[in-house]
């Protein structure tokens, strides 16, 4: 849905569109834990279709998120935590 803004202009009523022509979308969620959790966010990004998606505290190890199957998404770039017993990490994944 289209947001419309009235702005008082001169003395007429002029609308603002807030929505650009060629929408770029970036999402964005803190996961707390990907791997179990893959099948509902494909599900969640049906309707969405960002082209780029951040995924952060992701818990994951390297060759775990390297081998990740995310529907329409391609890994762009990552940080998995090595050695440290906090989980974190942040990917980066790009529609195709």
């Amino acid at each position: 849905m289209v947001n419309k803004t009235h702005i008082e202009k001169n003395g007429r009523n002029t609308q603002k569109l807030n929505e650009s022509r060629n929408p770029f979308k970036i999402f964005h969620q803190n996961i707390r834990g990907l791997k179990s959790k893959v099948d509902e966010l494909t599900i969640a990004l049906l309707s969405d279709h960002p082209h780029i998606m951040c995924l952060t505290e992701h818990h994951l190890k390297n060759y775990e998120i390297n081998n990740l199957p995310i529907d329409h998404f391609k890994l762009g770039s990552k940080y998995c935590r090595q050695e440290s017993k906090d989980r974190g990490g942040v990917s980066l994944f790009i529609m195709n």
